[in-house]
């Protein structure tokens, strides 16, 4: 479809409406030669004599009144589009597109996104739920406008601003008999021979667990993986079925660690504190929707900080 310059379309209807080339030139304050040139290129791009020249007087052919009514609703449909910009640049409103890994989709962002939206009931969200690396991406390529993840990914186009602090925890099915030593901690160096439920590479609660493990001077190459699962929830239900150990957020598990469905089990040397982020892309302009999401984030999780 051929596209048309706006600038020869405009030059167009200044002549159709002045019925002169020279007062179109005037009130657009470019030159006669100029106009006629833009309504020749134009003419040329359609292939169709647009406007009749008789004397002084300029008249439209039946093409030209056609494009004449067109032209004037594109040009009324852009002045819209301009004024809705404005206001959504002034107020916040519309939709904000939300990218958020598991843990945060399922345990932080619902009274979150309740509160904003019943707050600014103009605005509406759109959630996007992946593991922690492919949020990190999807905000870096600009498919969502604003992330909440697990993990930081050090990129110059990325900004990662502290939310909510964690705790990444080993939790088992009471039915899983580990010869729990009383009270005390386990020896690191067993965890390998137990059984375990993995999340996916990609995942920030994998990643912390790993990355914990190194810290004490462990790997996790040689564990006893039995299954490996692409969500918290699916990751818990099994541990809780007996089949094996898991590494979780404190948060997931909270009211199923108050009920005895899972226990707690403690591992000498190994602390794993985790932080949950906003990922925004400073490469990108925000609108006040986004940009007001992301402030009442930080407002509304600094008191869940100040709390732990």
């Amino acid at each position: 479809m051929q596209m048309y310059d706006f600038r020869k379309l405009e030059a167009f209807c200044r002549v159709y409406e002045q019925k002169s080339f020279s007062k179109a030139g005037e009130v657009l304050f470019l030159s006669q030669p100029t106009i006629s040139a833009h309504v020749q290129a134009l003419e040329n791009d359609i292939g169709v004599k647009l406007l009749e020249r008789l004397g002084r007087t300029v008249l439209p052919s039946p093409a030209g009144v056609v494009l004449y009514k067109h032209s004037v609703r594109a040009f009324a449909e852009l002045e819209n589009a301009k004024n809705e910009i404005s206001s959504l640049m002034r107020e916040v409103a519309g939709e904000v597109v939300l990218g958020a890994s598991t843990i945060p989709a399922g345990f932080i962002l619902p009274d979150l996104v309740t509160g904003f939206i019943r707050k600014y009931p103009k605005t509406s969200m759109s959630l996007i739920v992946k593991d922690s690396h492919a949020i990190i991406k999807s905000v870096l390529d600009c498919e969502v406008m604003l992330g909440v993840a697990g993990a930081i990914e050090k990129h110059p186009d990325l900004e990662f601003t502290p939310l909510v602090e964690d705790e990444i925890i080993i939790v088992c099915s009471p039915k899983l008999n580990l010869n729990r030593p009383g009270s005390g901690a386990f020896n690191i160096a067993e965890a390998a021979s137990w059984p375990w439920i993995f999340r996916n590479e990609g995942s920030g609660t994998r990643k912390s667990f790993e990355e914990g493990f190194i810290k004490a001077g462990q790997t996790i190459r040689n564990f006893k993986i039995e299954l490996k699962v692409d969500s918290a929830q699916a990751a818990v239900r099994y541990a809780a079925a007996g089949l094996g150990l898991t590494a979780i957020s404190r948060l997931v598990v909270a009211d199923m660690l108050k009920s005895g469905e899972l226990l707690k089990v403690d591992i000498e040397g190994l602390h794993l504190p985790r932080t949950f982020y906003a990922v925004q892309n400073l490469r990108r302009d925000f609108f006040p929707a986004a940009a007001g999401f992301l402030a009442y984030l930080v407002e509304k999780t600094s008191y869940l900080r100040n709390a732990g």
